[in-house]
């Protein structure tokens, strides 16, 4: 049997996975352009891997790449 396991990333992670800078990350989240991400707890919040990868297909498919 083959189990799914969802990857998350802190935000520290998910901006380097995305390859941009943390504090571009935060304000993407804070425009919507970006997802919320998950909370944790008060000091945690998580983004899921496949949430990311989502996002840039959708941004590079519509624009030729992740600006």
């Amino acid at each position: 049997m083959k189990q799914h396991f969802t990857q998350f990333m802190r935000a520290k992670d998910a901006s380097a996975f995305l390859g941009i800078g943390e504090s571009t990350f935060w304000r993407w989240v804070q425009t919507g352009r970006l997802p919320r991400g998950t909370r944790l707890s008060a000091r945690v919040t998580v983004w899921g891997r496949e949430s990311l990868e989502s996002f840039i297909e959708r941004h590079t498919a519509k624009q030729g790449g992740v600006k």
